[in-house]
């Protein structure tokens, strides 16, 4: 689901929150998968090419993308959520996360304070 979309069915408080622990989850799994691949690089043993060496360096290897695909959503997630949070504060009125949102686009969404009905576009 777009941002757009979650934050018009949630709000942007609940949006963002659900952001935080789904980012930070990415995280922990970044994290687990970057000891894996240091778990299995320390058992590797270059000295005898054997099957059980190709295996353990492709569960390394495996380990290793799934610890640096992690850590990109974490950020990429992070730094969406920060994007959003700092264009959702109301010009006029200085209420922060408070709007519902009135029209989206691709690259941006028309959004209206809840508490004095400005309007503004969050790009």
């Amino acid at each position: 689901m777009t941002p757009a979309g979650a934050i018009g069915k949630l709000g942007f408080r609940r949006w963002y929150e659900r952001q935080l622990y789904a980012c930070h989850g990415w995280l922990v799994a970044s994290l687990l998968g970057a000891f894996a691949f240091l778990a299995l690089l320390e058992d590797l043993s270059m000295l005898s090419l054997s099957l059980e060496t190709a295996l353990l360096l492709l569960a390394a290897c495996a380990a290793g993308f799934i610890a640096w695909y992690a850590l990109w959503r974490y950020l990429s997630m992070l730094l969406q959520a920060q994007h959003l949070s700092e264009r959702s504060t109301c010009k006029r009125c200085g209420t922060y996360g408070q709007y519902r949102l009135v029209g989206a686009t691709p690259a941006s969404m028309s959004v209206s304070c809840r508490k004095c009905n400005a309007e503004w576009t969050i790009q």
